[in-house]
């Protein structure tokens, strides 16, 4: 099988609020929307994240505990200061992590994590073991 694109989608009675969240802090362009639905893009990527109301009374909102979004820039510190310079509360301060990353969290009005990195170099040693490709 070969896979073209992945996507990502979740249920929120918040579609709109959500919507907007990740137009003003991340630069998503809404591709598709209709009512109930919305489908974002990222940048150049062919990342799509799909929002969704509940369809029926039987359907909940998504449960974002223990969810996370990971999201890579080329520059974190530039992304920092422009979610920051927008108010919107840090949920994971910006450090430089061993395994070669610097990155800060954040979350959307569902609760999501979203976890927004640079790729800084090598992993320290102690990591270099866990790389698979």
């Amino acid at each position: 099988m070969k896979i073209n694109q992945v996507s990502f989608g979740f249920t929120t009675d918040k579609v709109q609020e959500t919507k907007e969240f990740y137009e003003k802090y991340l630069g998503a362009t809404t591709i598709f929307e209709m009512e109930g639905y919305v489908n974002l893009k990222f940048g150049d990527s062919s990342t799509i994240l799909g929002i969704e109301a509940p369809q029926s009374p039987e359907d909940k909102p998504t449960d974002s505990t223990g969810l996370g979004l990971g999201i890579t820039v080329d520059d974190v510190d530039l992304a920092y200061d422009e979610i920051t310079s927008k108010k919107l509360q840090i949920e994971m301060p910006l450090k430089d992590h061993p395994w070669g990353e610097r990155g800060f969290g954040i979350k959307d009005p569902n609760g999501l994590l979203i976890y927004i990195y640079s790729i800084t170099g090598e992993p320290a040693e102690e990591y270099k073991k866990y790389i698979k490709e």
